[in-house]
């Protein structure tokens, strides 16, 4: 396993404020004394203000999950475009899926607080703060808690097989958005400048179906137990992994990650204990 973390460092941007003195020009309305009429009312409400209250129509929606429809794709590392494979994602084989549904986006800290709120998810061990970073993916879950949450929200995990086909449709391309190297203007990926809120390289980096960071921003929990030989003998339709193995797998890269990490077939096992800051999920349902 080749895994790269990466400490991200953070870029401090300073404002210039330049002011100018107020100024006559001829053709302005000056009066001198008394009351004028024309001026604006300093008391009157700004209707050209920006309502503050109103939604942020720039924020992705989180709460949205997209069809991925029944049919085969193929899995597993495709030497015609990808010379960076490893072991464990050989032989390229065809899988056929039943039709499911699956989230558009990584699970934020604003839709996990919701399960928090309710009792029923722990809060997460580290960057944890929805109030100021509600969009950015949750991390520090581990694989029970990433189960938990769904389930709570009428969902479940996706399956290896399930994320794989949504990540990169029926064609065999290498990344998400075909076979182009990634890079920081498709991905959140090492060199980038940490987690970025979901969708934040949307729609350049989506899958075929517009998923959004399912290469980079964070890694993402599946259901599946890992095994290493697992694909010379899984189910050719709606496999679902081994009935035990030494740990879960994980999907998709994540911000501090170098490109092949970042490639759709790559797959690599975690103790379905650990949590890190890298580490988060998104939930999928069956049709």
């Amino acid at each position: 396993m080749k895994n790269v973390k990466q400490t991200i460092l953070g870029l401090l941007v300073t404002g210039l404020m330049v002011s100018f003195g107020g100024c006559y020009w001829p053709g302005d309305l000056y009066y001198e004394g008394g009351t004028d009429t024309n001026a604006p009312d300093t008391n009157a409400p700004d209707t050209n203000a920006p309502d503050t209250n109103a939604p942020d129509t720039n924020a992705p929606d989180t709460n949205v999950m997209l069809l991925i429809p029944s049919g085969s794709f193929w899995m597993g590392c495709n030497e015609t475009v990808d010379r960076q494979g490893y072991d464990n994602e050989i032989p390229y084989h065809q899988v056929s899926l039943s039709a499911y549904y699956i989230d558009k986006t990584e699970v934020t800290q604003n839709e996990y607080k919701k399960c928090v709120d309710a009792g029923v998810c722990d809060t997460p061990g580290c960057d944890w703060n929805p109030a100021m970073t509600p969009n950015r993916p949750v991390v520090c879950v581990n694989w029970a808690q990433a189960d938990e949450y769904c389930t709570w929200v009428g969902k479940r995990l996706p399956t290896e097989a399930e994320w794989e086909k949504a990540a990169r449709g029926t064609d065999g391309r290498k990344y998400p958005w075909g076979n182009e190297t990634a890079s920081c203007e498709l991905a959140v990926m090492d060199g980038c400048p940490g987690s970025m809120d979901v969708c934040s390289k949307s729609p350049a980096g989506d899958s075929p179906y517009g998923l959004c960071d399912m290469a980079g921003n964070v890694w993402e929990w599946v259901s599946d137990w890992y095994d290493s030989g697992y694909y010379t003998n899984s189910p050719a339709s709606n496999p679902i992994g081994p009935a035990s193995g030494p740990g879960r797998v994980v999907r998709g890269g994540g911000f501090g990650f170098v490109y092949d990490n970042l490639r759709a077939s790559r797959r690599i096992v975690y103790d379905p204990a650990d949590v890190d800051d890298y580490l988060g999920f998104r939930c999928a349902r069956s049709q």
